[in-house]
Order: C-alpha cells, then structure tokens, then sequence
C-alpha cells in the first residue's frame, strides 16, 4: 500500500506522480544534423504547431552558438515559448553525440516529470527531421531567480514563498530516487514578478525549476555549480540527494543576504579567480574553513580530503553567519540557515524535514 500524501503536499503546491514506463524515449537517427539556428527559421513540433525563432537568449560560452532561443507560434505571435537545441559550436558543423545525448536525457526527465506542476512544462518536441532539429520546446518565464534577485531586494514572504517553491520542485525528483544536481538561481523561473515593487499578494509569483539536463542517480563525480557546491562534492566524497538541500541553503543565504546588502554579491559569488581551476579550489579552501571541517571526522578522517584540507582557523569558523546578523539578517534565519547547512551531509536535514518545519510557512 502507497504511504499517504505527506501534509505538506496537501495544498495548491500539491505534486503528483508520472510512472517510468511512459517516460519517452526520442530516437536519434544521428549527429549529422545542422546546428545553424537562425531568427526567422521556422520548425514544426510533433503537436503540429510551427514555431519560429525570434533570438537567441542567455551568454554562450567562447566559440559556442547560443542553444537556447525565444520562439512565437507562428499563428499566435503573441505566444512566447523557449526553443532548446544541444549544445554547439559556433558553427554549421553536426552536434557531436555528446551534445544529442545530453538533450535526449533532458528530453527524457521533461517527460518523466511532465505530470509534476514545479518542473517547467515540455510543450512540444521538435524532431531531427526538422530543419535544426531536434529541439525541446518549453514554457517561457518572464525572469530566472538571478534576475529577479538583481531587480530588486525580496520580502520576507516572497523569499519564503519562493524558496518553498524550490524544496517542492526538488521534492519531486528526490521522490523518484534522483538528484537534481544543479540548483542555482538561474535555473529557477518566476511568473509574476514586479521588478519595481512587491505583489499585493506574494502567492501569485509563480515558481518553477527550470533545467532538467543534471537530474541523475547519486553519485561521485563532479556536479553543480561552485558557488553552489556542496562540501561533500568539493571533496570528492560521495553524493546523494542532501546535495541539493545544500544549494539550496546557498541560494537561501544570498536572497537574505540581498534583503540587508543588495549591491553585494553573495556567499561564495565575490570570489574571483584567473581560471576555473583557481576559483574551485579558492571556494573549497574557504568553504572548508567557514564550516571547520578539520574538526568533523567525516573529512578529517578521509585520508583524500586531509590531503586537501587547509590549515584550520577555528577562530574564523561560522563567521560568515556572525557578518549576516551584524547586518541586520534576522537571527531565527540565522539559526535555520546553520540548520539546513551542516557540512556533513549525514546531519542534513532532508527535504521533507525542512517543508514539515513550517519555518517556510511564516
């Protein structure tokens, strides 16, 4: 017998479920297809709607094409949605079967959640045998999170709001025995949101995860972004679901730290390095530090991460929870803040944990 709903599901937020048997599974006939997007092209989803591509979105990487494009229906302008290719060169040359295989995982998570309201929706697939295809077609937002976050200080209640959005969208993957792996502010879409002043009524921001490209099994490689980064994957250590809820202390801290020191950048966003290599290895040093994991045996203990450990400086310890309160950061915040980020992931407190709090209810 299935276990009941849990209290926290029971609400306008509810998530429901989509079996793994009716997960769809495109076929990818090869890696000799275009990846020449252009404003103007227009393509034909499998729902028989035509789409045409407006302009490409976002910053691509150094010699990289923008894969991801504002699109209209061609018989409805007023229509918006966001057209996903795989990843490219700056180019005419084919996708490599690298870049088809990570846009037919995302494809297959889009449809494995495509019953589960805090994923952005899948609206159409675009095949390989349309011009540029294959594409992902999805619901378009008006702002990621990091957006919104630069627009303007959050509420209280719009934070909590927001970030309880975030748990429920998290919520549904780890139900299904999968990590979601990237949790940052640009992968979090908002509907709703006034950038000159607060809603009369923070219940109609709209919340949704926006990437499903990282959901995978636990794991030990390398995952997430590095301000997000949770200390048990900086240090090579196994990963599983409570990794996520690190980030999500992350993002949690910044929005409070945005509400008393807007202009700032957040915990672990100021650090600035010559290379990626640098900045890792800057954020691990000082993540180690800020939590004194010298003093938790479950890195002190390991002999790879003793390897890597820095000096320890117990005075300096938690001192970036002292700098928020000074600030004018709330102490009960505080003190849930330290609850959600113990630096041993056994100790963490789990999803469900945090939404049965009600600390988000408040």
């Amino acid at each position: 017998m299935k276990s009941p709903c849990p209290r926290f599901l029971c609400c306008s937020w509810r998530v429901t479920s989509s079996g793994f048997p009716n997960v769809y599974r495109p076929k990818f006939i090869s890696a000799e297809l275009s990846t020449a997007a252009s404003a103007g092209l227009i393509c034909q989803g499998e729902r028989g709607t035509r789409f045409r591509l407006v302009r490409p979105l976002g910053t691509p990487a150094r010699d990289k094409a923008s894969n991801v494009w504002l699109a209209i229906d061609e018989s409805r302008p007023d229509a918006e949605y966001i057209i996903k290719l795989p990843p490219g060169d700056n180019n005419d040359s084919p996708w490599s079967n690298t870049a088809l295989a990570a846009l037919k995982h995302e494809l297959e998570m889009q449809r494995l959640f495509a019953k589960d309201p805090m994923i952005r929706r899948l609206v159409d697939y675009v095949p390989e045998s349309e011009p540029v295809g294959p594409m992902m077609v999805l619901e378009a937002f008006t702002d990621s999170l990091w957006d919104a976050r630069n627009a303007r200080p959050f509420t209280a209640k719009e934070i909590k709001w927001i970030m309880k959005g975030v748990l429920l969208g998290i919520y549904t993957v780890h139900m299904r025995g999968l990590v979601y792996t990237d949790l940052k502010m640009e992968n979090v879409v908002l509907g709703g949101f006034d950038s000159s002043k607060p809603s009369e009524n923070f219940r109609d921001l709209i919340v949704r995860l926006a990437d499903c490209g990282s959901i995978s099994k636990p794991s030990t490689r390398e995952i997430t972004s590095l301000t997000y980064r949770s200390p048990e994957v900086h240090f090579g250590k196994s990963w599983t679901s409570s990794t996520d809820v690190w980030s999500w202390g992350i993002i949690l801290a910044q929005l409070f730290q945005a509400q008393v020191d807007f202009r700032s950048a957040g915990i672990y966003d100021s650090i600035q390095s010559k290379s990626l290599e640098e900045k890792r290895d800057t954020i691990r040093g000082q993540l180690a530090i800020d939590f004194d994991l010298s003093s938790l045996p479950f890195y002190a203990e390991d002999k790879q991460c003793a390897r890597i450990l820095p000096t320890p400086q117990p005075e300096r310890a938690y001192m970036w929870a002292n700098n928020m309160v000074e600030k004018g950061v709330p102490g009960n915040d505080i003190h849930f803040l330290v609850e959600v980020l113990p630096p041993d992931p056994n100790a963490r407190l789990t999803v469900r944990e945090i939404l049965e709090s009600g600390y988000l209810d408040g």
